[in-house]
């Protein structure tokens, strides 16, 4: 036996079609893909008896089913995650759960009178595969020693490499369908085919055009990404085509092929344990789930079956005043609206996370008293902090890479900002799942613990900040926006480190603000809006948060002109020059842009809106711009359904048709636009940040926009709350 030790990345797993077989593809570090068979040592899942007689009938009856079951066997086992006491379990041993007779086996069980509940059924092949034998997440960089004449895999280690930045060197190609054509003599796709960051676009008789074929075969990827209708590439598909797929990862995905990144999905596999198929389909509850799994069976536990399961501790029956008192979310001080000058913001890193490490708050730490169920001599972290923590360290040293290593706008940088994000998703939901029912593990308690210690921190803050003669002018849950005339950035800093040391807790100075402007909510210029401002720093970095230019689906145009005009109006030394000279640069600015709207000359490419389709477009009851222009883009042969970005320009917004109000962007054939429609959208874009300089349309000539009276009713109570507040404080 000639045998070799290599590293590489665990490219994929996946059951073996039409087989019982595991496969493991590895992407060597000379960037050759080779596979191995493994099989599942044995598929188990585990039966609570209802009473020790009822499970003594059930093992002898069970030990006589010869035809599927391998092996019977009384096991012990956690079944609930409060339990300090393992629970006697059947447990039953299988060749593999595609089987018809598993299913017929599964259903005669959940009906057999004897049975109280069945566990590890949800479980495919190749998760239990991965959670209890493999045990290393998907895309994981790892050493393998195999046999050199079998190909047998002998040993397979996980190598660390939780702090590199790049990507696993895995070769990617998209391949998006345009469009597609047919009449009774033949039929065509249109495709967009892009490798790295180059895109061709590609017309083809079905997927097995050699033409096609060869592209893909002279590129050999390792990850093939199809965006589009599944069933009509599947509809294309032949033996040709899919014979170049082998050895190969397959990724279904709606959107268009600039919407997925590879370094998500891996960030995704990996801390949900899920091949890389999977972890592009699943949404965070499902990805926050298969996790919880893994962990759970780690620690000995059996897991519940997904449909029938509605965690008994996520809410329990309780007085009016405990929900009063405990079913609050995070603690908001009303901004102080208008203009500020020497503005600091600090920042709690990752607050909510970091309370939960603190505090072990997780969902079998806490009962329906608040008290930790845990005992003392219990070391073992809560399952919440467990995982947390190996995110929050991760997100600590990305940080410190982005901050002190890496060239700003740079590959590495771009790839580090792509990681924090994804890191900083999965966190949130960690926390925003906690307490919600489509999570088989909740614990209403849980959430509402976690927003407790958080108020409280903020109002520590609070008392803190103002003792030493700061200004509190704003602050959000885990963000305090203070001022001080005369205050150094030293001077910040120092306040910084003492809440530090009073709270416990780690913190950022994240901006030191030359001028900012708190702004009112958009619908009303009355009332204040939460994380809706802009400003300045004294770098002179434009920082705009809640307004157009933070907007997705928000035209170039209508962006650049915001930012343009943020610019004009801080370009001033003093806050006195900025509502003088600042504010008359900015009406000059805004006259200029109507000029250019009404004559025409914006690029037409600049005004596309992009908006969601969030559902089938057959349940849409009215036809919005978005909708209107996914039914023209299907009736011209252009695929548009749900999950898609719907990209459009208004070309007569008033036209009795909807359907002639908006032109799809990939339909564009002149530069004409609703000059009208434009505009009203840049005064709209002007009044939401100039509004509390007391500029309204009506100065330059237009009609004041509409409001609605209830606004008002809502502001009166919004100010009585505010006084009620202040004189609380």
């Amino acid at each position: 036996m000639v045998t070799q030790t290599v590293a590489g990345w665990l490219l994929d797993v996946s059951k073996e079609t039409g087989g019982n077989d595991i496969i493991i593809l590895i992407k060597l570090v000379d960037g050759k893909v080779i596979s191995f068979k493994q099989r599942l040592k044995e598929y188990i899942f585990y039966i609570l008896p209802k009473s020790y007689q009822a499970g003594q009938d059930l093992y002898q009856q069970l030990t006589r089913n010869n035809q599927l079951i391998k092996r019977v066997f009384w096991d012990e086992k956690y079944i609930d995650l409060q339990d300090k006491i393992k629970t006697s379990l059947i447990g039953i041993s299988i060749d593999n759960n595609d089987r018809q007779d598993f299913k017929i086996l599964i259903q005669k069980l959940g009906q057999d009178s004897r049975v109280k509940s069945l566990y590890n059924i949800d479980l495919s092949d190749v998760m239990q595969f991965i959670y209890t034998q493999l045990k290393i997440p998907p895309t994981s960089k790892v050493e393998i020693e195999y046999d050199k004449d079998t190909e047998r895999l002998l040993s397979i280690v996980k190598i660390d490499d939780s702090h590199e930045i790049a990507p696993p060197p895995f070769s990617t190609i998209y391949i998006e369908v345009l469009s597609e054509t047919a009449n009774d003599s033949n039929r065509s796709l249109k495709l967009a085919v892009r490798i790295d960051e180059q895109s061709v676009t590609l017309a083809v008789s079905d997927l097995s055009d050699p033409e096609f074929i060869s592209h893909i075969s002279q590129n050999d990827p390792d990850i093939v990404v199809f965006c589009g209708d599944y069933n009509l590439l599947d509809s294309h598909n032949d033996k040709s085509f899919s014979e170049i797929l082998k050895r190969k990862v397959i990724i279904y995905n709606r959107n268009s092929i600039y919407d997925i990144h590879l370094l998500e999905l891996v960030e995704k596999a990996r801390f949900g344990y899920l091949p890389l198929k999977l972890a592009s389909r699943y949404g965070m509850i499902r990805l926050i789930d298969s996790r919880i799994t893994y962990e759970l069976l780690q620690r000995e536990f059996v897991i519940p079956a997904r449909m029938r399961a509605i965690s008994k501790h996520h809410e329990q029956i309780r007085t009016l005043e405990d929900i009063v008192d405990m079913d609050k979310a995070g603690m908001i001080v009303s901004p102080e609206i208008g203009l500020h000058e020497n503005v600091a913001v600090l920042d709690y890193n990752d607050e909510y996370a970091n309370l939960v490490l603190r505090h072990d708050i997780s969902y079998e730490t806490l009962t329906n008293n608040h008290d930790t169920h845990r005992s003392s001599t219990d070391d073992q972290m809560g399952l919440l902090p467990e995982i947390m923590n190996e995110i929050v360290t991760r997100r600590i040293h990305f940080k410190k890479q982005l901050k002190e290593r890496l060239e700003p706008n740079s590959l590495l940088y771009n790839h580090c900002e792509i990681r924090l994000e994804v890191l900083k998703q999965i966190l949130v939901c960690l926390y925003g799942t906690s307490g919600s029912i489509w999570n088989r593990y909740s614990n209403v308690r849980v959430f509402e613990e976690i927003n407790k210690r958080s108020r409280q921190v903020l109002l520590k803050t609070k008392d803190i900040v103002q003792n030493s003669g700061f200004e509190l002018i704003y602050a959000d849950t885990d963000a305090v926006f203070l001022k001080r005339k005369g205050a150094t950035k030293t001077d910040y800093e120092n306040i910084m480190y003492e809440l530090i040391r009073e709270t416990g807790l780690d913190m950022t100075l994240e901006y030191h603000y030359k001028f900012l402007v708190l702004l009112y909510i958009e619908a009303d210029e009355k009332m204040e809006a939460r994380k809706h401002y802009y400003g300045l720093t004294f770098e002179n970095q434009l920082i705009m948060r809640g307004i157009d230019t933070r907007r997705h689906d928000s035209p170039v145009f209508i962006k650049e002109f915001q930012r343009t005009l943020l610019s004009k109006l801080f370009d001033c030394n003093i806050s006195e020059d900025i509502l003088s000279n600042g504010y008359q640069s900015a009406l000059l600015y805004i006259t200029h842009s109507i000029d250019k709207i009404m004559n025409g000359e914006i690029q037409i490419t600049d005004l596309v809106i992009s908006k969601l389709l969030r559902q089938n477009i057959e349940k849409y009851r009215s036809l919005f711009p978005h909708v209107a222009a996914a039914i023209r883009l299907n009736i011209s042969g252009v695929i548009a359904d749900r999950g898609d970005n719907i990209q459009y320009v208004y070309t007569d917004s008033n036209h009795s048709d909807p359907l002639n109000r908006v032109v799809p962007a990939k339909l564009i054939s002149s530069e004409n636009y609703d000059k009208q429609k434009y505009l009203e959208m840049l005064l709209d874009s002007a009044e939401a940040v100039l509004s509390v300089f007391g500029f309204n349309r009506s100065l330059l000539g237009f009609d004041r926009k509409k409001t609605y009276q209830w606004w008002n009713e809502i502001y009166q109570q919004r100010e009585k709350d505010i006084e009620s507040a202040k004189s609380e404080l």
